[in-house]
């Protein structure tokens, strides 16, 4: 469903791969032409697994030249829903469109990859049956998640930029909104949630993201603002299995509160992980799909700096990142 690109562009669309008919919210900000062709001359080198601090810097100073508009968009939309699409042009070879993406990352905080194999900054994830299906790069439906919810210090945000969207018009991207399903929750079972007892995988071989934590518990504050630690596979884990029922049903929260949304090639997806947990549904059928023309999906994390232009924005509205 083409629509025209606007920084306000907002529109719905059918999706009846999933249980009956739900609402697709795609809610794009655009980076203008000008600000993505300087965005995109920067480099991916890497102090680490930091994005270089002279590329964040120069990277910033450019869309604080040219992206006012742009900038408070992203804000609006990080503030409204607890994630936000910034929609590079498409038109952008592979390596610049890594590079215009990175620029847009630094005006949210300092760039970094959690996992070693990537390229430079993006962790690619090129669809394969030979991955987990419920994995990054699988084929199957993957449940909402925060990444890394099982360490000390979880990525601030995550981001997925769309190189290849699923030729079979599947792996459409699930966003569900954490604290509305905490909401649905009785004291009681905010109380057990609140428990350092929960497991969720290993977390071993990541980059800062400080230190394992498990057991850790799901729920951080009586607020509800802390972190919400939490992965649709928790309710399958056998060291969890004593609390299956409050996790089951927390589960079903979250997939209440869950809206759906198509990304298109250049389309940056950045998810506040305090706020909403990711997923994707199953890619479409794969048989006659070529490898190199499967779903190419890229991934990145972000910590908030306070002076990055979006976290500026956002204090200016009042919203607490």
């Amino acid at each position: 469903m083409s629509q025209p690109w606007r920084a306000e562009a907002v529109f719905t669309e059918s999706n009846t791969a999933c249980k009956g008919e739900i609402a697709v919210i795609a809610d794009r900000a655009r980076v203008p032409a000008s600000l993505a062709s300087i965005l995109a001359e920067t480099e991916l080198d890497m102090n680490g697994h930091v994005w270089a601090r002279h590329h964040i810097d120069t990277a910033r100073s450019a869309i604080r030249a040219g992206g006012d508009a742009f900038v408070a968009a992203l804000a609006r939309r990080m503030q409204g829903h607890g994630w936000a699409i910034a929609a590079l042009p498409p038109t952008l070879p592979e390596p610049q469109l890594r590079c215009a993406a990175a620029g847009v990352l630094a005006a949210f905080g300092i760039p970094f990859f959690s996992i070693d194999g990537g390229n430079g900054l993006w962790l690619d994830g090129l669809s394969s049956p030979k991955r987990h299906a419920e994995a990054f790069g699988g084929l199957g439906a993957q449940a909402p998640h925060i990444d890394a919810p099982n360490v000390t210090s979880p990525p601030d945000y995550t981001a997925l930029l769309m190189m290849r969207p699923d030729p079979a018009d599947g792996g459409t991207s699930v966003l569900a909104n954490l604290r509305a399903a905490v909401a649905e929750l009785d004291d009681a079972e905010r109380d057990l949630l609140r428990q350092k007892v929960f497991f969720e995988g290993r977390a071993d071989g990541l980059h800062g993201v400080g230190d394992p934590l498990l057991p850790f518990p799901v729920l951080e504050s009586l607020a509800g603002t802390g972190w919400i630690r939490w992965a649709g596979t928790m309710v399958t884990d056998p060291r969890n299995e004593p609390y299956f029922p409050v996790l089951q049903r927390f589960a079903e929260a979250i997939d209440a509160a869950a809206v759906r949304v198509r990304l298109r090639r250049g389309e940056l997806l950045v998810v506040d992980q305090r706020r909403a947990a990711h997923g994707r549904d199953a890619l479409g059928p794969q048989e006659s799909v070529e490898p190199g023309h499967r779903r190419l999906l890229c991934q990145a994390k972000v910590r908030i700096e306070v002076t990055a232009p979006v976290q500026q924005a956002l204090l200016r509205l009042g919203s607490v990142a």
